[in-house]
């Protein structure tokens, strides 16, 4: 590990050196006054080869550097443009205090250009650790924090955390549960006392009967954290894997990161990215495709990889391995902030403490069911942030290294996006409404110097992140939780510590559609967008000797619009019935009637699986139609998955039916919907644990054939398509209240034609590649124990 160490330190210096030789030349070509129509030939050819070298940005080094350079050049000659001939005399100070605000703006987003592609210069990708002999395994505790989840999530997790490959003796999990502490149990409120002992019961016996440790507390005191910490008293492994509630681990998760403390004695951390099984509100509701790439998969497929080769990769609160040595010389989970996660990294980082960040997927979790939920949980993110930003700044913590600094501050100042978006939004009204001059501008100059930027920064994005990330989508997740975290952030900056933890919603279910209660700020946004291009209507036509700069403003308070109606599609939610994860499955399994022996069972295709609810499909042939009989709504019937691998899980789970349909469409013969009965509440998780989330291999190959890239072009159209498509439905939508469009139930039935092929595709995944047992050797032989 000291040779792998020092690897990596030069190539730090090299990259340093590199940087600061392209920053020398930037510095020069940005700062060198020409000519406007000089300047625009010359963002031509920028933007020409930039175009060009951008397909390959993504998978080679020196095509990237290259880009990040030219770039860098451009972005610079902007803003020292725009600090230099573009801001209004001091004689209006109403119209200079605006486009001081802009260009404070803007500045900002300069500023995090250069540190994300800092960050995103030169991602690295980890090995995989070498195996470990039976006398080098750590132990590990697997903790589970929970708060108000219901039973049936938390036993498909638990089960998988004891399905963990994993030395006999060296793994301990248990359930950290604070919906049931003795402050809650004794609660003045009957109702809340009432429901939290029941619950400590209930999950007493659930944890009883799967052989897993039960912990709780005397009072709910610093949230996630305390709650960690109040069970990491009682424990002793060397190491700890934390997991939320519903983040269902996969059997080799350990097997592929444990190694790594072995060869790293200075290691306290490796993250894991988050995969969710289900779609996040925003882009379930305003209807994008199964194709396009999730919000998150940006930040784990591309950034903490960068993040990780500079040192900066952190803790994200869940599907993490930490060291508890390093935990404790800290004290344990921190919690001055309501971002445990990310605050404790940093503690430890300033310790000397490493990280690392192996980009698979071994955890599948669920994201916010409503919009609702979703702004409650980035609100959380965001504050959090804002207090670490300011209470433990990391630019003047001691301990860490520069690029930890800079990875750092990239991360966190990152979330005072809000701000700037709410500030774009607004700065064309500016003038629009109240005729300030914000930006003083000549038409020649727009085409040599702003389109230009914006082209170049559109590009960048495109050639980066084109599997992660479609052009506009973005901007439109900014807007969309632009109005609510605005006052979260500035709320944070005026009394840091007054912030409260919202623990998400894991167990919402949309029976209908419906507008989100908390839509009024984006619906008032979008207004005010909607009145901008009323006014500069007006304005075109009052002022006829302004047409020009009202061409100009107007193009851009119309392209904040198409964003903002797009983005107010986010409210309008879309019935779905979904409370767990479903992926599909096609596992052989034996059913046959309660009344009869199991001698009598047809064969069948299980092929969807949770704690409570199951489906599986018949053949048609008269053969299993006699030896089953007609299967009805209400009848009981066994059911015994064929797992060769795993005998001990092969259940006779009891069911009841509760819907039959046929779908010669499909092929599939007769389907049968079938909820499990009570008792039957472990078995069922375990066989869910096991067929469902087992196996990493379908996440791998799930972020492998979901995402496809989009060209700038064609993903700019797809976004202006999409927004004007979604005006006159959102418009009917508000005034009648009722379900969505038929248009957009077209849609969705699209999304789930791709969806559906998609998981055809991953069920049909083998067993794993690389077996998790080759990652432990035996002492004597060199075997497998």
């Amino acid at each position: 590990m000291r040779r792998e160490r020092k690897r990596l330190g030069a190539g730090m210096v090299l990259l340093i050196l590199l940087w600061l030789a392209l920053l020398a030349v930037i510095v020069v070509l940005a700062a060198t006054p020409i000519a406007t129509p000089v300047e625009a030939l010359f963002a031509l050819v920028g933007v020409s080869s930039i175009w060009l070298l951008k397909r390959f940005a993504s998978t080679n080094r020196q095509a990237r550097f290259i880009v990040l350079a030219i770039a860098s050049v451009f972005v610079m000659r902007y803003w020292i443009w725009r600090l230099a001939e573009t801001l209004p005399s001091q004689d209006d100070p109403l119209s200079f205090a605006a486009a001081v605000l802009l260009f404070g703006a803007e500045t900002f987003t300069v500023a995090l250009f250069f540190l994300t592609a800092l960050v995103t210069a030169d991602p690295i990708d980890r090995d995989p650790p070498q195996p470990m002999r039976p006398s080098q395994v750590p132990s590990v505790d697997i903790l589970v924090p929970s708060y108000n989840e219901p039973p049936e999530l938390l036993a498909v997790t638990l089960a998988a955390a004891k399905q963990v490959i994993y030395p006999e003796g060296r793994k301990t999990v248990v359930l950290c549960d604070d919906g049931g502490t003795d402050q809650r149990c004794n609660h003045p409120d009957p109702d809340i006392s009432r429901g939290a002992q029941e619950r400590r019961k209930l999950l007493q016996e659930l944890c009883r009967d799967m052989d897993i440790v039960y912990s709780t507390r005397a009072r709910n005191e610093h949230a996630k954290a305390g709650n960690l910490n109040a069970a990491l008293q009682r424990l002793t492994g060397d190491l700890v894997l934390i997991l939320d509630a519903d983040h269902v681990p996969s059997r080799d998760i350990l097997a592929r990161t444990a190694g790594y403390f072995v060869e790293n004695p200075r290691l306290f951390l490796v993250q894991t990215p988050h995969f969710f099984t289900n779609r996040d509100p925003i882009e379930r509701n305003i209807g994008l495709p199964e194709t396009c790439p999730s919000e998150n998969e940006m930040f784990y497929s591309t950034i903490h990889r960068g993040l990780d080769r500079l040192g900066g990769a952190f803790f994200c609160g869940s599907a993490a391995l930490l060291r508890r040595k390093a935990l404790d010389e800290v004290g344990g989970i921190s919690g001055v902030t309501i971002t445990e996660d990310a605050e404790t990294a940093l503690d430890i980082h300033s310790r000397g403490w490493e990280s690392m960040y192996v980009n698979r997927a071994m955890i599948a979790g669920l994201q916010p069911e409503t919009f609702a939920s979703f702004i409650q949980q980035r609100g959380r993110w965001a504050t959090g942030m804002m207090q670490i930003l300011i209470l433990k700044n990391p630019l003047f913590r001691s301990g860490l290294s520069l690029a930890q600094r800079l990875c750092y501050l990239n991360s966190m100042s990152y979330w005072l996006f809000p701000v700037v978006r709410m500030t774009f939004l607004l700065s064309p009204l500016f003038y629009l409404f109240f005729g300030l001059q914000v930006f003083v501008v000549q038409p020649d100059e727009v085409m040599a110097y702003i389109l230009p930027y914006l082209l170049v920064c559109l590009l960048v994005q495109n050639g980066l992140f084109a599997r992660m990330r479609w052009p506009l989508i973005s901007e439109v997740y900014e807007i969309a939780q632009t109005p609510y975290l605005l006052m979260a952030v500035f709320k944070t900056m005026l009394r840091p510590h007054a912030a409260k933890f919202n623990v998400t919603a894991k167990d919402e279910s949309l029976d209908n559609d419906f507008i989100s209660p908390v839509m009024r700020p984006l619906f008032i946004t979008t207004l005010m967008m909607f009145g901008g291009l009323v006014a500069a209507g007006i304005r075109w036509h009052m002022y006829p000797g302004d047409r020009l700069i009202v061409q100009i403003v107007g193009g851009w308070a119309l392209f904040n619009f198409i964003l903002t109606v797009l983005a107010l599609r986010s409210v309008f939610e879309r019935q779905r019935r979904l409370r767990k994860p479903r992926t599909e499955i096609m596992v052989p399994a034996a059913v046959w009637s309660e009344s009869k022996t199991a001698g009598a069972g047809v064969s069948a295709v299980l092929r969807m699986s949770s704690a409570r609810t199951m489906q599986f499909t018949l053949s048609d042939d008269d053969e299993a139609r006699e030896a089953l009989g007609m299967v009805r709504s209400g009848d009981r019937l066994v059911l015994r998955p064929a797992i060769p691998a795993a005998p001990d899980l092969q259940h006779h789970l009891r069911l009841q039916v509760t819907r039959v349909s046929n779908d010669e469409q499909a092929g599939r013969g007769t389907t049968v919907t079938v909820e499990v009965e009570d008792g039957q509440l472990i078995p069922a998780s375990e066989i869910t644990a096991y067929l469902v989330y087992g196996n990493s291999e379908k996440w791998v190959a799930a972020r492998e054939a979901l995402p496809q890239a989009r060209g700038l072009i064609s993903g700019i159209v797809f976004v202006l398509r999409l927004s004007v498509r979604s005006i006159v439905p959102s418009v009917l939508t508000l005034v009648t209240h009722r379900a969505a469009p038929q248009h957009n139930r077209k849609d969705e039935d699209r999304n789930t034609i791709e969806k559906t092929a998609i998981e055809h595709y991953l069920a049909d995944r083998g067993a794993l590649p690389t077996p998790a047992t080759q990652f432990f050797v035996s002492e004597e032989t060199g075997g497998a124990p």
